[in-house]
């Protein structure tokens, strides 16, 4: 199934990313290929138009989908290299407004991934990252909480989920990190 087009590059390119992040990180690397070099033709549609900010955000779109495809390989150093690229370029690049509610934030992507190849610490540090310039987000301190855990440090995990559960409070939701959340809560 093709995504709709809006002939607006800079929101094609989010669709593209999604479904690239989405294949890489369920093991259809060829898929996310597909939807990386339909990044590509953003970037450069964006380029042409003379629009520098918004193919430089499809950049950082196409380092991260491109890193989840090296870890689908079991390439963890490239995938390092290309996550630890896109975090540091979406730090560089200039806030606007419309960027406020990106996808993922990438400093938070890379926590992800190093979760995924057991650096619980450096998730941690990553995921702490992502909650300064990105605060209140879920999956950031859900993440937190679960890096904090893996690392041995159970008091922050604690502190991670008493914020998360205080952010979700109310909510009537059956996500599994809710779930989590309020039974660990409810045992402190």
């Amino acid at each position: 199934m093709q995504p709709l087009g809006t002939g607006l590059p800079a929101g094609e390119a989010i669709t593209h990313f999604a479904r690239a992040l989405g294949a890489a990180r369920t093991g259809d690397v060829a898929a996310a290929q597909t939807d990386v070099d339909k990044l590509k033709e953003q970037r450069a549609a964006l380029l042409e138009a003379k629009q520098p900010y918004w193919a430089e955000q499809v950049e950082i779109q196409i380092l991260a989908a491109q890193a989840w495809i090296a870890q689908g390989r079991n390439d963890r150093a490239e995938a390092l290299k290309f996550m630890q690229a896109a975090a540091d370029l979406e730090d560089a690049s200039e806030k606007h407004v419309a960027m406020e509610n990106r996808l993922y934030p990438m400093r938070e992507l890379l926590a992800d991934m190093l979760m995924a190849q057991g650096e619980a610490k450096a998730a941690l540090k990553e995921y702490e990252s992502a909650l300064k310039n990105a605060p209140m987000r879920l999956r950031g301190f859900y993440g937190a909480a679960k890096a904090a855990e893996a690392a041995g440090d159970t008091k922050k995990a604690n502190e991670y989920f008493a914020k998360l559960a205080r952010l979700t409070k109310g909510v009537d939701s059956e996500r599994p990190e809710l779930r989590e959340t309020r039974q660990r809560v409810t045992k402190q």
